[in-house]
């Protein structure tokens, strides 16, 4: 999902001028929408250039240490709009922190265990007045049946 934002923001980003944010948009080379511009499609247009730039010195010694700069700006700013794509995705709802998971599943597992530890309480009496052993494990399974569907219906 793109994020939109000013052009000094996308800029101040990206690792350029905001007139440099301003000038590609102008060139459709990035995303536009009510005077914000787009993060990702500048991340990607600028990766896009260093990447022209790299192929263009790669093969001249002379210019050994500008091609190691450029690469490692290149690695840079593709994890950076890699942060960027995540962070975007988590407010967009796609993602959720795995503290919050963890939350949840421990909530779940404290539904399931308070509800099995309260059957033989809830049973005792009942399964006693029972002699044979598959109307006890008809119960059983009824019990156990029940509890499982409540608990998978209850939020």
């Amino acid at each position: 999902m793109e994020q939109y934002l000013s052009a000094a923001q996308v800029a101040k980003i990206v690792g350029v001028h905001y007139r440099t944010i301003e000038n590609w948009a102008a060139q459709e080379h990035l995303e536009r929408d009510n005077g914000k511009y787009g993060l990702l499609s500048a991340f990607a247009y600028r990766i896009e250039q260093l990447k022209d730039e790299l192929n263009e010195i790669k093969d001249n010694p002379n210019q050994e240490l500008k091609f190691q700069k450029l690469k490692h700006e290149v690695l840079e700013r593709e994890a950076i709009a890699r942060i960027k794509t995540l962070e975007a995705d988590r407010l967009e709802g796609k993602l959720v922190d795995s503290e919050e998971v963890l939350e949840q599943w421990r909530g779940a597992i404290a539904k399931v265990k308070a509800k099995f530890i309260s059957l033989p309480a809830k049973l005792a009496l009942e399964l006693s007045g029972l002699n044979k052993p598959e109307d006890i494990q008809a119960r059983l399974t009824q019990v156990i049946d029940e509890a499982l569907i409540e608990l998978g219906t209850s939020n």
